[in-house]
This record gives C-alpha cells, sequence and structure tokens, in this order.
C-alpha cells in the first residue's frame, strides 16, 4: 500500500444533507486507487482517483442512510485504525508544504522586497 494523496472534503446528499469536512486517504493497493474516509471506516477503490473518490462517495451515502434507517447516527463516527491517520497526516504536510513553496515562488518572484517589507499582514480563519 502506497498513500498518494490526503483530501478534506464534503459529501452532498441532494439537497437533504451536507456531511462536515470528512478525511479522505488515497492509496494504491496492485491496480487501483482506495479511498477511505477516515472519519467513518468506510472504504471504496476505482481504477483512477475521481472513480475512487466517486465510488466512496456513494459508500458513504448508504452509510449514512443506512444509520439512520436503524437510528444508530450515535454510533456513526467510528475514526480508522492510527495507521491510516498517521498516513493521512504525513500525506497533508507534505501536501501543505508544497503548496506554501508554490504560493510563495508565485506571489512574491516580481514583487521588490521593500514592498513586501510595506505590506500589513492580515488574518482569516479557514
Amino acid at each position: 500500500m502506497k498513500g498518494m494523496r490526503a483530501h478534506r472534503i464534503k459529501i452532498k446528499v441532494g439537497n437533504l444533507w451536507e456531511s462536515p469536512i470528512l478525511h479522505i486517504l488515497l492509496t494504491k493497493e496492485d491496480d487501483v486507487i482506495v479511498s477511505r474516509c477516515l472519519d467513518f471506516t468506510v472504504s471504496s477503490h476505482g481504477k483512477d482517483e475521481n472513480d475512487a473518490l466517486e465510488s466512496l462517495a456513494n459508500s458513504i451515502k448508504e452509510y449514512v442512510l443506512t444509520a439512520v434507517e436503524n437510528d444508530s447516527i450515535d454510533t456513526i463516527f467510528d475514526p480508522a485504525h492510527s495507521k491510516y491517520w498517521r498516513m493521512y497526516n504525513e500525506l497533508e504536510a507534505k501536501q501543505s508544504s508544497n503548496k506554501l513553496k508554490r504560493t510563495l515562488r508565485q506571489s512574491f518572484k516580481s514583487v521588490p522586497t521593500e514592498d513586501i517589507q510595506k505590506s500589513t499582514a492580515e488574518i482569516s480563519y479557514a
């Protein structure tokens, strides 16, 4: 199993429900891409990343609907094993580092240092 990517996504079921942010781990296993929702311990697979994510969205929908139908919403949160969370965190940190480097290069490559120093720093919440 080789870690590929970490995602934070939301699943929407029609106009009825939108999930909170879910943690998704994509791995390559043999010749398929496996997608895992680490919040529900639901997984699926596909021939490529998009196929695996679409399949996972349908699996999560079925998981949630089954919980609703069986009146077991209180037990729906079922986090994945810690090895998957470690892999997710490592991939997310690497992706964040790469994004930071890319955005710094794009934003500041043609701006004089004195202009950067005169700029104010602002806080926004993500």
